[in-house]
């Protein structure tokens, strides 16, 4: 069988980039094993362009939104499904010195930012002390429904090998790559965090980490919007919530563990005044970066193996971008932006 490009893994970024390549008229094999819970498939799907206990803007929000809506909307169109759900975030300020914070970024972001929220409307159904201030232009993508219906896409063009990737069966020359049965110019890995153990990238400055979630049943809490106070409720599939989520940088499994269950239940009591029904708790492992930046592009020395990989937690509004930004890249040798291309790490990649 004969393809141009072969992508490993249909998380976010292997879905986005299928979809870029097949967009620009190529032909892809995706190979993916299925699992319903990696790190995409249990992310909230927020996109917030205001964060931080500093209250700042994240890395190149205005670009990566432009673009995530524009290709999020294209993608409902070719799916014939709601991927997008623009709700607002209510911040319940933890103490007077972020609430402060805020208030003195809200000139700044204006477009961002917002602190006439009625507070007295919220009063019978949280605890709060310092107030509440809105953050805007957010929103909620719904990845699972995204990447499922994407999928079905790629079995009806015969692009779907489901299977777990077999780096034993794959030889991989300067000009052509063949695995098993299938040929293709390059390879492309969008293996999250399996690429930690990949030999072509092992080397990359990954920052793998471990977050956790709870799935609560809240009916009487208003759906449309995403509610933080260190804790995030965000609407999720069935009417019900998804709440959390931890970041843990040394973790001995990935299993859902007891110690985040309990806490966030804790946390969850003293704010909700509401009655829940905690239905489910996952737990996976992000493919975050120590800098914080993506890698995207070819190795130096192995110009037929590419990666996109390393989003993290800003997944639904990078991805897009970049997605976009590498199939460029591919199809018509258009530069990629130097922060994000894993030239940056020429010299370690080069090291025998």
């Amino acid at each position: 069988m004969q393809t141009d490009y072969i992508i490993v893994g249909q998380g976010l970024c292997g879905t986005l980039l299928s979809y870029e390549l097949m967009k620009a008229g190529k032909q892809v094999i995706v190979i993916d094993e299925s699992n319903p819970f990696t790190a995409g498939k249990v992310a909230s799907g927020l996109i917030n362009p205001v964060t931080g206990k500093r209250v700042v803007k994240s890395w190149m929000i205005d670009n990566l939104l432009t673009t995530a809506i524009s290709t999020y909307k294209e993608l409902e169109t070719r799916l014939g499904v709601t991927i997008i759900h623009p709700w607002d975030i209510l911040e319940f300020h933890p103490d007077a010195q972020h609430r402060d914070i805020f208030t003195e970024r809200t000139p700044q972001y204006a477009a961002y930012l917002r602190i006439d929220i009625e507070e007295n409307a919220w009063k019978e159904t949280f605890n709060f002390n310092y107030g509440i201030g809105g953050v805007t232009q957010t929103m909620i993508i719904n990845i699972r429904l995204l990447q499922d219906e994407w999928r079905k896409n790629l079995i009806s063009n015969d692009s779907l090998l489901e299977e777990r990737f077999d780096m034993e069966q794959c030889t991989i020359t300067t000009n052509k790559v063949t695995y098993k049965n299938i040929s293709a110019e390059r390879i492309i890995f969008c293996d999250g965090s399996a690429g930690l153990s990949n030999p072509y990238f092992a080397r990359l400055p990954f920052a793998l980490n471990k977050g956790e979630v709870l799935i609560a049943e809240i009916p009487d809490l208003p759906r449309h919007y995403v509610y933080k106070n260190g804790l995030k409720i965000a609407p999720w599939e069935d009417d019900k919530f998804w709440i959390g989520s931890s970041f843990e940088w040394t973790f001995e499994n990935t299993l859902p563990s007891t110690k985040f269950r309990e806490k966030t239940e804790w946390q969850l009591r003293n704010w909700l005044k509401l009655p829940y029904t905690i239905t489910d708790h996952w737990a996976s492992v992000r493919p975050a970066t120590v800098d914080h930046k993506p890698f995207v592009g070819f190795h130096p020395g192995h110009t037929s193996v590419g990666i996109f990989n390393g989003m993290g937690a800003k997944g639904c509004s990078q991805v897009p971008y970049f997605a976009h930004q590498l199939a460029a890249h591919i199809t018509n040798q258009e530069p990629i932006m130097p922060d994000a291309d894993i030239q940056r790490f020429t010299r370690i990649l080069s090291k025998q």
